[in-house]
């Protein structure tokens, strides 16, 4: 597994202990979506962008999470374990 994809299961853990949800996220015909969607009760809800070692965001990551944060929509960008935590934290 990749280091990303470490992170990416480790978020899905602890969002679903702390009783919150967890969805793979995919645009249709559109590249840049965030990597996940979490949730626990309206408002608490956010798009997060995993991010490993030195990966960075491409072009069209970089837009449409500007884009999505200057419409008011929640994207957080997690590189670590204690990023992911941060989230959490801060939703729950």
């Amino acid at each position: 597994m990749t280091p990303a994809g470490k992170l990416q299961e480790y978020l899905k853990r602890v969002v679903q202990k702390s009783g919150g949800q967890y969805r793979k996220a995919r645009w249709e015909g559109r590249r840049g979506c965030p990597d996940c969607f979490i949730w626990w009760t309206w408002p608490r809800a956010a798009f997060v962008e995993i991010k490993a070692d030195d990966d960075r965001l491409s072009g069209h990551q970089q837009r449409e999470i500007e884009r999505m944060r200057g419409d008011g929509v929640p994207v957080f960008i997690a590189r670590s374990i204690e990023d992911i935590d941060e989230i959490v934290a801060l939703l729950k």
